[in-house]
């Protein structure tokens, strides 16, 4: 059976489990239909249901949350199943929240603010671990010879805890006398000291229950869902196998293709999961299978960052598997497993990238390590990918030191800014010659004085017209004017009567290279409500800004391009960006309009012997002259690559 890291593709299913009249975990689950998915779909692994958020589990542990009605053992039949049929098996299992155990064990809950116990987030500096989830993953790995665990409910479920031990902890470590004021609330006395004290204790609860499972069981492979991603944008400090994350149901495409690169940063075994259908969209409350088509083009903005992707389909209340959900899958894992050999783990090559930065996330983040103002850069990096250039996410962590090895470097929407060496680092990039974009009114103020620009404090009143070169008109809402001597302005706001001529988008010489700015939310607005003209002005101010390796010479329709390269071969990945991504009118897409005509011209030292479209083997026409390989693509239905010989 495959590791994780050989694994492109898989299947996911869980039902969390909970207590009701006459249901009875496995009453429909049949041998049959296990082998049927092994068989049929070949999937690398499945990961299937063993505890979820009600803190139950769905098969007869030896532990004290057995749910109460089972026919049989069910987590047996699946491994069975699986390790004959050659499919490494994954468990879902609920780590942080788990609302049985917090019920039984109050005093393992944890304590808010105004004293009052969680009903289902459990204590990181609790016995939690040590009285469940460690002996739990032991009899999963030893008893059922299971693969590995994806934790769930973890990182993004875990809570600021004001248990007395907790505090005292905080105070004996750091040092700090809190008078027994608690830091509640943003203001507090030590409130982001606080915070960032709790969010070492969830770091080290991981380090501990990940190591004592390794102990005995090293092969054993373990992810905490969503750590050490965008969701906790921070460097890996614990033996975690892989990561792992399960993105939006709604915005899928546009949440994936930015979770993607911020976990792909980390450079280890990772994967994203897609769920197979939607939600609560439009005023409708109700759940909607989406297309395979759709979830094709899901896993194309995986894939092409070098990702595993895995797909999830719920299961029965009983722990059945749907099955006629399950068969759509075939066409999905086809489209995978034909791609698998031309990205599956490939390595970015570098030219732009966005910072998620780990220190403003932490200040604005509602929760530990919560999604708070996420859109703005999930926005973002939807709008610089729709603009076909190629770009990565770093965080302070994979950029320090490293911010010569990009040719484009952008600062997103800020709110509480960046620490002090970040900020220096980057201006000293871009006045030794790299080129800067800051976006963002805020981010703008931040830089202001220490760049050749500066920022009016009166915010142009909303709706007002954006052109670039006066010929492309949008909308911009609670934008600024940008002043800069030396700049040359690329975005104008204007009122559509009068024609006043603002600046906006201003790029600007600095040292020995380049700032750019756009003193608007762009990437939120673009997030939002997508305009050709905000497409328009970035494009146009990247152009001034760098150049790129690869380039989208032109192409009807929105294009992706993402470069790999694998075994000393460089693939480049085009992705269909179109289709209603954000639109929640649009529940389902069973047909998503082709690219028609792409021209690309991809810089090179020396001449390619061939270039060849992947996976159906067609060879390209192609011209080199003067260091640059010129092709065309007349069609890309969802994700082609172009390999390079």
């Amino acid at each position: 059976m495959k590791r994780r890291s050989e694994s492109s593709f898989g299947l996911h299913f869980d039902f969390h489990a909970t207590p009701a009249p006459g249901k009875v975990v496995g009453a429909t689950l049949k041998e049959e239909d296990i082998r049927e998915i092994c068989r049929y779909i070949k999937p690398d692994f499945i990961q299937v249901d063993c505890k979820g958020h009600p803190g139950w589990a769905s098969y007869p542990t030896s532990l004290e949350n057995a749910m109460p009605d089972i026919a049989f053992d069910t987590l047996e039949l699946w491994r069975r199943v699986t390790r004959e049929e050659g499919v490494a098996l994954y468990l879902h299992y609920s780590g942080v929240i788990d609302r049985r155990f917090c019920e039984n064990h109050p005093e393992e809950a944890v304590v808010h603010a105004d004293g009052s116990r969680s009903d289902s987030v459990t204590r990181t500096r609790g016995g939690y671990a040590d009285m469940l989830l460690i002996p739990q993953l032991k009899e999963l790995a030893g008893k059922y010879g299971a693969d590995g665990v994806w934790v769930d409910g973890e990182c993004w479920g875990t809570e600021t805890d004001y248990h007395p031990e907790t505090v005292a902890a905080f105070e004996k470590e750091t040092g700090i006398d809190l008078r027994g004021k608690l830091p509640k609330e943003r203001g507090d006395a030590y409130y982001d000291e606080y915070r960032e004290f709790c969010r070492e204790c969830f770091r080290r609860y991981v380090r501990y229950y990940v190591d004592e499972v390794h102990k005995e069981y090293p092969d054993f492979q373990i992810a905490s869902n969503w750590a050490y991603t965008d969701h906790m944008p921070e460097a890996v400090t614990s033996g975690v196998d892989f990561l792992s994350g399960d993105f939006n149901p709604g915005n899928s495409f546009n949440t994936a293709r930015y979770a993607g690169r911020a976990i792909a940063q980390q450079n280890r075994t990772w994967d994203l999961m897609a769920w197979n259908f939607r939600t609560q969209f439009s005023s409708l409350k109700i759940r909607v299978p989406k297309h395979p088509v759709q979830i094709m083009q899901e896993a194309a903005s995986v894939i092409s960052l070098g990702g595993g992707f895995q797909n999830y389909i719920t299961q029965y209340p009983d722990g059945s598997p749907r099955m006629e959900e399950i068969r759509l899958m075939k066409p999905v894992a086809d489209f995978v497993r034909a791609r698998e050999k031309y990205c599956f783990r490939g390595k970015n090559t570098h030219e732009a990238v966005i910072l998620l930065s780990t220190h403003d996330r932490a200040l604005e983040s509602g929760g530990l390590y919560s999604r708070t103002g996420y859109e703005r850069t999930v926005g973002l990096t939807a709008l610089v990918c729709d603009c076909g250039i190629q770009t990565e996410i770093a965080s302070e962590h994979t950029l320090r030191g490293r911010c010569g090895d990009y040719k484009l470097i952008i600062v997103p929407e800020l709110r509480f800014g960046l620490d002090e060496d970040m900020a220096n680092e980057l201006i000293s990039y871009a006045e030794n010659g790299g080129s800067l974009l800051l976006t963002g009114a805020n981010t703008c103020r931040l830089f202001a004085g220490r760049l050749p620009y500066a920022v009016d404090n009166g915010e142009v009143p909303d709706m007002r017209c954006m052109s670039v070169d006066h010929l492309h008109i949008g909308v911009l809402k609670g934008a600024y004017r940008v002043d800069a001597k030396d700049g040359e302005t690329m975005m104008w706001l204007g009122d559509s009567e009068n024609r006043t001529d603002i600046p906006c988008g201003v790029v600007m010489p600095f040292g020995k290279g380049k700032i750019g700015v756009i003193a608007a939310d762009i990437g939120y607005q673009y997030g939002e409500c997508p305009q050709y003209a905000e497409r328009d002005a970035v494009k146009a101010m990247a152009s001034k800004l760098y150049d790129p390796s690869v380039k989208i010479e032109k192409a009807e329709g929105l294009l992706e391009i993402n470069t790999l390269v694998k075994d000393g071969v460089k693939y480049i990945q085009l992705v269909n960006a179109n289709g209603s991504h954000s639109s929640r009118e649009t529940a389902t897409e069973d047909f998503i309009p082709p690219v028609l005509d792409a021209e690309i011209s991809i810089k090179s030292d020396t001449m390619p012997s061939r270039l060849v479209l992947r996976p159906s083997g067609e060879s390209l026409d192609f011209s080199y002259i003067d260091g640059t390989i010129r092709t065309k693509v007349d069609r890309i239905y969802i994700h082609e690559i172009i390999e390079i010989d």
